[in-house]
């Protein structure tokens, strides 16, 4: 069938992409990146290009949550693809997960930049605004494979000192009440959607993981993009993106 009209942006906005090609990156505008004096990122793991290039842009301080990037996490990580690496016979895999390390590493020696290796709860953003040395406004990225739904009530209670948001929400076919109460409610504009393709499809074709950019003050364009926009690459470059509809 099609998803909600809800979740259609209203009009066509200025945007650029920000992170690697691929799974990894988001759409927003300059404008909004400029614009943040913080930036909180909730969900790391192995990439940090999203957060890369977002700096080069504005160099401010970086907040990143993560449970998962533990003392053991690059050794696992070494040891399954090195394996995966050798069964397949193909190289690159632990070519990419250097590069990912290197990466990684590279980031978090920055100054400004500060890691929390814990998991994201209740309570989190609220904490995080009470803070006396971070400047508002704030700039949230949400990839915490489902847990974004505990947080959506305190992205709305401190939502004017918010100037964007991306964010990817997960089951969107159990939680889509949810997801409407929240933008019904949240005054940022739904500048951008993008279905993740490495999610599976709903009964009905329709995806069941999809990201969207959220901004305070927006550029409208004279243009008609349509969807999806120029600057969309599908998350698995080895699937076909899924086409979104809407009623």
């Amino acid at each position: 069938m099609a998803l909600p009209l809800f979740l259609k942006p209203k009009k066509d906005y200025q945007l650029n992409r920000l992170g690697r090609n691929n799974d990894g990156g988001y759409l927003v505008s300059e404008k909004t990146v400029l614009e943040a004096k913080t930036l909180v990122s909730f969900g790391i793991l192995d990439d940090t290009s999203f957060e890369s290039d977002f700096l080069n842009i504005n160099k401010i301080p970086n907040l990143c949550f993560d449970h998962s990037i533990n003392k053991s996490y690059w050794k696992k990580r070494f040891f399954n693809d090195f394996g995966s690496a050798v069964y397949k016979f193909n190289w690159k895999i632990l070519l990419n997960t250097f590069q990912r390390y290197l990466e990684s590493k590279k980031f978090f020696t920055l100054k400004n930049i500060d890691l929390y290796i814990e998991t994201v709860k209740e309570g989190y953003i609220r904490n995080i605004f009470n803070r006396n040395d971070l400047n508002k406004p704030f700039f949230f990225k949400i990839d915490i494979e489902g847990a974004e739904y505990r947080v959506l009530d305190e992205l709305k209670e401190f939502q004017d000192l918010i100037c964007g948001l991306v964010i990817e929400f997960h089951d969107i076919d159990l939680h889509i009440q949810k997801i409407n109460d929240f933008i019904r409610s949240f005054n940022l504009v739904l500048t951008h959607i993008h279905p993740n393709n490495f999610g599976q499809k709903d009964k009905n074709g329709d995806p069941i993981v999809i990201e969207l950019t959220f901004e305070k003050n927006p550029i409208e364009t004279n243009k008609d993009h349509g969807i999806p926009n120029m600057f969309d690459q599908p998350n698995n470059p080895d699937a076909k993106d899924i086409d979104l509809k809407f009623i």
